[in-house]
């Protein structure tokens, strides 16, 4: 009976052996269960953080077409901080509650929309724009590899020798063409643009200043530029064009002449390879730039092998943009800029809008310091701006009501004091030149940045929407940018053109070829146009050679009051960008307004 009873308790409880192996092997379950929790976990912050999910969208997804919810949402992190900071006050986070608000709005946009510039001369993320944005390209997605040796240059005597170079260069590659549809690549073949127009870039590589003329096939030629020892000069041609370098003293003693063909930009003077003179003649100091640029032919040789476009810029020496350049995937794509920089809406009285002084231009604004002159702004925190991409390729984007009708008239009503001369266009150096009277039959002025507070406010917010410092956009004081080893500015003046009625600017680049003494081979980075006025009959701004699947036509884009286009010169990888190539059409009635913006990289003067 007693022997029963001991095997039913053992059959319903067990012995306590079994017991322990039972506890021991639910504690085991426990465990794994909860690491498998917390991996997954992990898993999901890691995706969110990284933009991943259903904000995966670079740019155009819910938070970048509604920047409002995310400002709010950004209101409830702050009070929260507040009330953390006042039960906690001697925390560290709390001992600057204003740079803790300013990680709060850092983490909420999460790091790819963090406005942080990473600098040549310093690998540290330091926070130096203004405003928040859906900026998301900080790691460019078109970059490939390109493994690259560059052969020894020697004179016969060997009086000079440069040693083999090779390395491995990131390059940029245009996108598949049907991804500007968000169509599987290869579903749609590039349109071929009806207009033959492309850059020219033409070397000297003789010892001797050389000018380079277009000749029409008929009479004398027409001077474009000067071209220095071992120099380049460059110009916007057409296939079958015809130029020719020859000497400043005697336009007959030709050296050489060059016909322009489809897919070939440079074109090249060499007396050195074709026999006519040696390179043991010449100096130390023409050799070594003889060498930089036949390095140069070299790597772009390379370089056209695997983008299928010529190298325009010059290796070493150009590397790549050092300000942000924001990505254009596709047609209609949006990216949204929040700036403390808002509207006027009311036009200061005159004894309010005098020259800017020195402590006012050079005062670095917080996002949460108010705005001199606040009260004739917008009473919005705010201005959101929407960018809306218009080409892929070049990377062009259009900006609604950028200005305000009292910011237009503002900018028109100082010019009208102002003496207009005759637009000229730009040289290599960013000097000026006249050229032939059919390219620019413009009017222009120029308005600097200390012209008013009211122009000193369109800086800012250019420089909001363009994801750079606006200290680069004027000279700066020692120890205001660390970072940088020189103080002058980014940016020209701004540039106020007018237009008459059969006024026009035909197709043309805003960059230039810098010398090859340059070494950091400065040059026009971004152009920002900004309208002041609508309704002419003609006028537009077009893109002819915009690459597409639909239209072997030109991009127009039509002036409207407020409204501003930018556009990139330069690539991700330091290339100049010839599909960059625009022109203002020819205003058949009325008259247009527009002034331009220029940011160069890394600096302007």
């Amino acid at each position: 009976m007693l022997r029963n009873t001991r095997r039913r308790r053992k059959l319903r409880y067990g012995n306590k052996s079994n017991t322990r192996h039972f506890q021991k092997g639910i504690g085991r379950y426990v465990v794994i269960a909860g690491l498998i929790l917390i991996a997954l976990q992990c898993a999901i912050f890691f995706i969110y953080s990284q933009g991943g999910g259903k904000n995966d969208s670079r740019g155009d997804h819910h938070n970048a077409k509604d920047p409002d919810s995310l400002l709010r949402a950004l209101g409830r992190k702050n009070r929260k901080h507040k009330l953390y900071c006042k039960k906690h006050p001697h925390s560290i986070e709390c001992q600057d509650e204003q740079h803790g608000q300013e990680q709060e709005q850092e983490q909420h946009y999460s790091h790819r929309e963090r406005t942080v510039v990473e600098t040549p001369n310093n690998n540290d993320h330091v926070q130096y724009e203004n405003g928040l944005s859906s900026f998301d390209n900080a790691i460019e997605q078109n970059l490939q590899p390109m493994p690259f040796t560059l052969s020894e240059i020697k004179s016969d005597d060997l009086t000079h020798v440069s040693s083999e170079q090779s390395g491995v260069f990131q390059a940029y590659v245009i996108p598949d063409v049907s991804t500007f549809y968000q169509e599987t690549p290869g579903s749609m073949i590039a349109k071929i643009p009806r207009y033959k127009g492309l850059a020219g870039k033409f070397i000297n590589l003789s010892p001797q200043k050389l000018d380079l003329y277009w000749h029409s096939g008929q009479g004398d030629g027409v001077h474009i530029a000067g071209a220095g020892p071992m120099e380049a000069v460059g110009t916007a041609t057409y296939i079958g064009h015809q130029f020719y370098f020859a000497s400043p003293t005697n336009t007959r003693d030709i050296k050489q002449r060059f016909h322009v063909v489809s897919g070939n930009c440079i074109y090249v003077y060499d007396p050195f390879e074709d026999g006519e003179m040696s390179l043991g003649d010449i100096s130390s100091h023409h050799f070594d730039k003889y060498v930089v640029q036949k390095k140069n032919l070299q790597f772009g040789n390379i370089y056209k092998q695997l983008t299928g476009r010529d190298w325009l810029a010059l290796y070493p020496l150009r590397g790549p943009p050092m300000h942000k350049m924001w990505n254009a995937d596709y047609f209609g794509q949006n990216h949204w800029v929040a700036t403390a920089e808002t509207h006027f809406i009311e036009e200061p009285p005159e004894n309010l809008l005098h020259s800017v002084d020195s402590e006012q231009i050079h005062h670095h604004y917080k996002d949460s310091d108010e705005r001199p002159l606040a009260e004739y702004r917008s009473k919005h925190d705010r201005l959101n701006m929407t960018m809306t991409v218009i080409s892929c390729a070049p990377r062009a984007f259009e900006i609604k009501n950028f200005l305000s009708q009292v910011e237009v008239d503002h900018v028109v009503h100082m010019a009208t004091g102002m003496k207009l001369s005759l637009s000229t266009t730009s040289g290599s150096d960013g000097s000026e030149r006249r050229t032939d009277s059919d390219t620019r039959t413009s009017y222009n002025s120029w308005i600097r940045r200390d012209r008013s507070l009211i122009i000193d406010s369109i800086y800012r917010r250019a420089a909001d929407l363009m994801r750079i410092d606006e200290a680069l956009l004027r000279t700066r004081s020692k120890g205001e940018r660390p970072d940088l080893d020189y103080l002058s500015d980014a940016a020209e003046e701004l540039q106020l053109v007018h237009y008459s009625s059969g006024q026009q600017y035909t197709p043309h680049h805003d960059w230039g070829h810098p010398s090859v003494s340059k070494t950091r081979q400065p040059s026009r980075f971004a152009t920002l146009l900004l309208y002041l006025n609508e309704g002419m009959n003609g006028g537009e701004t077009s893109f002819p050679r915009y690459l597409n699947a639909h239209d072997a036509g030109v991009l127009d884009v039509v002036p409207e009051i407020g409204k501003a286009v930018l556009f990139y010169s330069l690539l991700p990888d330091g290339n100049f960008d010839d599909l960059s190539q625009h022109q203002a059409k020819p205003v058949i009635d009325g008259e247009k307004w527009l002034i331009n913006l220029w940011t160069w990289d890394p600096r302007f003067r």
